[in-house]
């Protein structure tokens, strides 16, 4: 098995590269307060050392679901689910995000894979979007 720079062995895992983040989140919901959960609790563990941020945000929402015929998966309601979820984490109040963008595709998994950058964060760590769903 090759190594993704994914930490984390739960459902949610974390990749850096300079100050760009990759979350995945092996849970597609729109319950903030169960989306909060789950990346307060990894982020405690994981990613303490870092501080919120002050200055503007850039943010990539991809939503990969299952059999979405009820329609549950709205892409606004993750975007602002996964926004709640950070505050605190990476910038203090998600109004400093300025660029926002949500995708879903139908997929095998019930997945959420959040890209976060600030916006003078160097535009190589995109890269990252090579492994998005690569467990």
């Amino acid at each position: 098995m090759r190594s993704t720079g994914f930490r984390g062995k739960g459902k949610v895992q974390i990749a850096f590269r300079g100050d760009t983040a990759l979350l995945r989140i092996d849970a597609a919901t729109t319950q903030t307060r169960r989306l909060k959960k789950l990346v307060a609790d990894f982020c405690r563990r994981e990613v303490a050392s870092r501080r919120p941020w002050f200055g503007p945000f850039e943010v990539h929402i991809w939503t990969s679901v299952r059999d979405d015929k009820r329609g549950h998966h709205d892409v606004d309601n993750i975007a602002k689910a996964c926004l709640d979820a950070l505050n605190g984490v990476f910038w203090r109040d998600d109004r400093q995000v300025v660029k926002l963008t949500s995708e879903k595709f139908e997929g095998e998994i019930n997945q959420i894979a959040i890209l976060v950058r600030p916006l003078d964060a160097a535009p190589e760590a995109l890269d990252l979007q090579e492994n998005l769903f690569d467990l």
